[in-house]
């Protein structure tokens, strides 16, 4: 009778199954953000799109006015800030153009101000960052750009994965940092490509792909997530 209960417990959890605990996936293919498994659906302000990794992608060009404002399509997503203070993992598929200025800082998700609290993930001076804060005093993971080279106008996977003490970052399911953090809580909705729904810091080229899991993956699942979404 135990091992009966133990079975089903197993099943509806998905690890048998081979299920991921997957709450949040967007695509981007229309002019709608829409979430195809949480229903938490986003807006959008500017739409711009290009080719994606499949269908289509948010875009974003390059500005002739790197410090202009509100001028970047923006994406708005009411994911509960509490998402990013448990242990959690998000993915999204980057293609950066050739001509892009990396010594501009860009975003690629957030939820945070400039120096915390929340989670962000940016790119700087060709390296990625995750970075969180206490509103004075920023803490970041990030890859080293000379030893990490970032992949120039094809497409590639970032994830981040986080376990509650330690956050780790990916590049093509390949592990390029990891350092113990604590994630502060956010607030506001989750910012796509920009800082603070479109205000600024455009990522310079295409986003797609976005998921968000309620739990830390293990590396054998982050590689099969990944191989999977390459058929």
């Amino acid at each position: 009778m135990k091992i009966a209960i133990w079975m089903a417990t197993l099943l509806c959890t998905g690890i048998i199954a081979g299920e991921l605990p997957l709450a949040h996936y967007y695509r981007f293919d229309g002019s709608e953000i829409i979430d195809s498994v949480g229903g938490c659906n986003g807006k959008v302000m500017r739409l711009h799109q290009a080719d994606g990794l499949y269908g289509k992608a948010l875009y974003f060009p390059k500005q002739e006015d790197p410090n202009a404002r509100n001028e970047a399509c923006g994406v708005s997503i009411p994911i509960a800030p509490e998402t990013f203070t448990a242990p959690f993992t998000a993915t999204i598929w980057v293609k950066l153009d050739a001509n892009s200025n990396y010594r501009q800082f860009k975003e690629l998700l957030c939820l945070g101000g400039e120096r915390g609290p929340g989670f962000r993930l940016t790119y700087f001076y060709n390296s990625l960052a995750v970075r969180t804060g206490d509103g004075k005093k920023v803490l970041s993971v990030g890859t080293n750009s000379s030893t990490v080279l970032l992949p120039l106008n094809r497409w590639f996977q970032v994830a981040v994965i986080y376990d509650g003490e330690y956050c780790g970052l990916y590049i093509d399911a390949v592990l390029k940092a990891r350092e113990k953090i604590q994630f502060t809580l956010g607030k506001g909705t989750l910012s796509v490509g920009t800082y603070r729904n479109g205000y600024a810091y455009p990522a310079q080229g295409a986003l797609d792909e976005l998921k968000i899991y309620k739990d830390a993956l293990s590396h054998s699942a982050l590689v099969d997530a990944y191989l999977a979404e390459l058929k």
